[in-house]
């Protein structure tokens, strides 16, 4: 099918979607936190001024289930003339504003900043560079542009289904908490199901609009993402075992253990997934210590760490599998180096008659299911489940999810009599599912748009390669989740009774709800650093023209 002509679709969007951003910059909206609230509303107004609002099917602001900040989605919904229904998306929440030290005051205020640039930047050169085709201020580019694209694309085709009914129906939703818990797409989840089953919508996919930027320096091309990057949080409790300093080798030190999987796990590039000629970044530690909480002369005993992984390909069950292989190799030439040097140490030392007293170490790699199943074998899964249930009163009060999963797993541990060295592997929040690209109408649509503007420098890539919503709006056919839940010690399936500290996700409804997604946003650098900036030339015209184009590809067709 013929793209329709330029010339025919106005093309005045920049002035507009440069308003509606500052608008939305201006408020503060930490995540999590109240201003969440006050923006939402805001996105609500910017959809509905100016006696828009009539014109939508439905427009207003979808509280999510039990969130202790009362938060909304703002959303506005236009049925079309036929089942085909796009997904526009966008998140509003922001990181916080300390970075930027004494500028802070101005964090919100592109225009103040834009007076201040000089400041901003690390080097004169970097401020000289920044012309004035940028818009400074936090999320202006991650990602309250974007969210301002949508609102105008929004307006924009209430305005001509009023004068002539689309062909294609159209959601909006804007949704809090993205840089913290994402539950403003998991309610969006089921807001999106009850909307297909109450108007018999057909979604042909989403079209997530967040912050994009160069991949390299010089890099020149507009990059469009046709899946996204997913994340697994694996966390070891290392066990060692206790002794005087004085003799160190009647023991082990948790520590050493952990080191040496850091050591080996942490930035392992043969650990990184690769997918349609993309590589994640390798891992890295997130967090590490160990679990003493005074000073004393003994050798920790018990440490952990958990471990960023992110992924394109591999699921729960064989990342689990890999880990596990990894830390038995780690364990065994850990207790052999430990043991070669107990040996060069007796004799150095001129004990006598330490050879027949000699015992080769010997430790364990476990993950947590596997861990379950041995304490139930012994104790019973009643005595086992109450013990875990009151470890679960005990922690939920830790404001961690982290935290918490590493009580139970400490607790389950203790449970089941076993001796360190060991270690321990189980999964803590939050996961991201990757989503891989989906062919369909969106595809096509927007590689139709892509090949009728070869003047500008557009790519379509497979991977979103930065965390975002779109990962709970697709789950890839086929992946095996069993691993995951079963080895996330406060994993609490969806539906059940609701406990306190628990993590939950929607999954049968993700299958269901089966989004292809798409993320072409808002050009701009530095996103989460006080640099943050916007490109306004191709965000505020570029970007929305060529999504309008996108939308109306798919109006045609969907008529045809």
């Amino acid at each position: 099918m013929s793209m329709p002509k330029q010339s025919t679709i106005r093309n005045d969007w920049y002035n507009v979607v440069q308003e509606y951003t500052e608008r939305l910059v201006k408020i503060r909206s930490v995540s999590p936190g109240e201003g969440e609230i006050r923006v939402a509303h805001e996105v609500l107004r910017q959809l509905t001024e100016g006696d828009v609002g009539s014109l939508y099917t439905m427009h207003g602001l979808d509280p999510i289930e039990g969130d202790p900040y009362q938060r909304q989605n703002a959303y506005a919904f236009l049925h079309g003339q036929s089942s085909a229904t796009l997904v526009l998306l966008g998140h509003i929440d922001t990181v916080d504003t300390q970075d930027y030290g004494p500028l802070e005051p101005w964090a919100l205020e592109p225009n103040e900043l834009t007076l201040r640039k000089k400041a901003l930047f690390s080097s004169p050169t970097a401020a000289e560079e920044a012309d004035d085709d940028w818009m400074f201020g936090r999320g202006a580019i991650d990602m309250k542009s974007g969210v301002a694209v949508n609102i105008a694309l929004m307006r924009r085709l209430a305005q001509a289904n009023h004068q002539s009914p689309l062909p294609l129906s159209v959601v909006m939703l804007a949704t809090p908490d993205e840089e913290n818990e994402s539950a403003g797409v998991l309610q969006a989840v089921h807001f999106l199901l009850r909307l297909r089953e109450l108007y018999g919508l057909e979604y042909l996919g989403v079209i997530n609009t967040d912050s994009t930027t160069a991949l390299y320096p010089g890099d020149q091309q507009r990059y469009i993402y046709s899946g996204t990057i997913g994340k697994l949080l694996p966390c070891f409790l290392c066990v060692g075992s206790a002794s005087h300093v004085a003799t160190p080798f009647n023991g082990l030190d948790a520590n050493l253990l952990a080191a040496e999987l850091i050591r080996e796990l942490s930035m392992n590039d043969s650990l990184c997934d690769v997918a349609q000629g993309q590589v994640t970044a390798p891992p890295v530690t997130l967090h590490a210590k160990d679990l003493k909480d005074h000073y004393d002369v003994q050798l920790p005993f018990a440490a952990y760490f958990y471990l960023n992984v992110l992924t394109l390909n591999t699921g729960p069950d064989e990342l689990l599998q890999r880990l596990c292989a990894c830390s038995s190799t780690v364990m065994r030439d850990l207790l052999q180096r430990v043991d070669q040097a107990e040996q060069r140490w007796r004799q150095a030392s001129g004990e006598h008659g330490w050879q027949e007293r000699f015992q080769p170490r010997h430790g364990s790699v476990l993950t947590y299911a596997q861990l379950y199943t041995e304490a139930v074998k012994q104790l019973g899964e009643d005595q086992v489940q109450a013990a875990l249930d009151a470890e679960w009163q005990r922690a939920s009060s830790l404001p961690d999810a982290r935290e918490r999963s590493l009580c139970l797993a400490q607790r389950l541990w203790k449970l089941s009599n076993r001796q360190g060295p060991a270690v321990v592997i189980f999964y803590a929040p939050p996961y991201y599912p990757h989503v891989a690209p989906t062919p369909g109408a969106l595809q096509d649509a927007i590689s139709n748009v892509v090949a009728a503007h070869p003047e500008i420098p557009l790519e379509i890539l497979p991977y979103y390669p930065y965390l975002s919503d779109m990962s709970y709006l697709r789950l890839d056919p086929g992946i095996n989740l069993s691993a995951f839940t079963q080895n996330m010690p406060i994993w609490q399936e969806s539906g059940t009774q609701a406990q306190i500290g628990a993590y939950k996700l929607p999954l049968a409804e993700i299958q269901k709800l089966a989004l292809p997604v798409i993320n072409w946003g808002p050009y701009g650098y530095a996103f989460h650093q006080r640099d943050e900036r916007v490109l306004k030339s191709y965000s505020f015209e570029t970007l929305p023209q060529l999504i309008y184009e996108t939308i109306m590809y798919l109006a045609q067709n969907s008529a045809s």
